[in-house]
C-alpha cells in the first residue's frame, strides 16, 4: 500500500472511531439522564408515594383527566374543581408523578382553589419514553392550560411548579397561553437546562470535557433543540408576571444559586424569593411546614392573586 492509502485507511478508522465514540458515550449518558425505560428506570420513578399521598388524592374525588400532546403522547392528571374561579396548575419535578404533589394541592385547596395536578411526560401514567426536562415540558405545559380554559372559561391560573416542574412552568410563561395566568410559584426549580443537565452528568463516573461535549452534541439532535437555549431566565424576562421562587439552602440537586440567579435578573416589583434554612432539594416544605404555607399565602395576598 501506498503511503497516501494508509493515510485514508487511518482516516478512515479514526472516523469510525470517532462515530462509536459519539453513538456509545453520548446515547449512554443520554439514556442515563433522559430515558424513562430500560435500565434507569428506577431512576426516573425513583421512590414510591406514601399511602398518606395516594390516598390524598381519593379522599378529594379528584376526577382523572387527559390531553394529547403536540407529539400524539396521551398525557394524563388530576383536577378537581373546588367551585373558584382560580386554578391551581401543579407540575412535579424529575423522577416524580403527579401523586408527589399531594401536600402542595392541600395547600390551595383549603384556600379554595381548584387543583389541577398532571403527570409530566415520561413520567407516572402519561405516555412518552423521554424526559422534556422542561423544556419540551413547557410545550405541554401549553396543552394543558387549553384544557383548563374549556374546562374552566374565564378563571384565572396560578402556575405551581416543582423542581424540573418549576422550571416547565417558568418556561411557559412567556408563551401564548389559552388559559389566564396571573402567577407563578417555583419551587427548586432550575434557571437553564443545559447548566442543569451538567451539573447532574459531572455527579457521575465519566465526568471529563470531552464525554460531556459528545453527550450534548447527541442530546441536542436527539432532542431536537439546543439546551443552552432552554432558558427559565430569558422566558421569564418575556413578562411581567409575579413570581415567588422557593429554595432550600443545601439543595445539591439544583443548587440554590440558580434561584439566586433567577431572582437578580427580575425586575424589583414582581420577585420574591424564601430560601428554606437547611432545606435540600424538594425539601423546602418538610423543613418548615409552617412558614412554607405562610409564604405562599404571604405571596398570594399581597399580588392578590386568587
Amino acid at each position: 500500500m501506498t503511503i497516501l492509502a494508509w493515510i485514508l485507511l487511518a482516516f478512515m478508522l479514526g472516523l469510525l472511531v470517532g462515530l462509536g465514540l459519539y453513538v456509545v458515550i453520548g446515547a449512554g449518558i443520554y439514556h442515563t439522564i433522559f430515558a424513562r425505560k430500560g435500565r434507569v428506570k428506577k431512576s426516573i420513578e425513583r421512590k414510591k408515594n406514601s399511602q398518606e399521598e395516594i390516598d390524598f388524592w381519593s379522599k378529594h374525588h379528584f376526577k382523572d383527566v387527559m390531553i394529547t400532546s403536540y407529539d400524539g403522547l396521551k398525557l394524563r392528571g388530576k383536577f378537581l374543581d373546588n367551585g373558584s374561579n382560580c386554578v391551581a396548575f401543579l407540575v412535579h419535578g424529575y423522577g416524580g408523578n403527579y401523586v408527589d404533589m399531594a401536600k402542595y394541592a392541600d395547600i390551595f385547596l383549603k384556600r379554595g382553589l381548584d387543583v389541577l395536578a398532571v403527570d409530566n411526560r415520561a413520567h407516572g401514567t402519561s405516555e412518552g419514553d423521554f424526559v422534556g426536562m422542561g423544556w419540551i415540558d413547557r410545550l405541554d405545559v401549553i396543552k394543558w392550560c387549553e384544557f383548563i380554559a374549556k374546562e374552566k372559561p374565564y378563571s384565572k391560573v396560578l402556575l405551581f411548579g416543582q423542581s424540573m416542574g418549576a422550571s416547565a412552568v417558568c418556561m411557559a410563561s412567556c408563551e401564548k397561553l389559552d388559559c389566564h395566568v396571573v402567577g407563578i410559584i417555583e419551587d427548586c426549580g432550575f434557571d437553564n437546562t443545559f447548566k442543569e443537565v451538567s451539573h447532574i452528568y459531572q455527579k457521575g463516573k465519566l465526568h471529563t470535557k470531552f464525554f460531556l461535549n459528545l453527550f450534548t452534541s447527541y442530546a441536542n439532535r436527539k432532542n431536537g433543540y439546543d439546551m443552552r437555549q432552554a432558558d427559565a431566565i430569558r422566558q421569564l424576562k418575556k413578562t411581567n408576571l409575579p413570581i415567588l421562587i422557593i429554595h432550600g439552602s443545601e439543595d445539591d440537586f439544583v443548587p440554590t444559586e440558580m434561584a439566586y440567579n433567577i431572582y437578580n435578573s427580575l425586575d424589583e416589583p414582581r420577585r420574591n424569593i424564601y430560601i428554606a434554612n437547611g432545606a435540600k432539594h424538594t425539601e423546602s416544605y418538610d423543613v418548615d411546614k409552617k412558614k412554607y404555607i405562610k409564604e405562599i399565602n404571604k405571596f398570594l395576598d399581597k399580588e392578590h392573586i386568587c
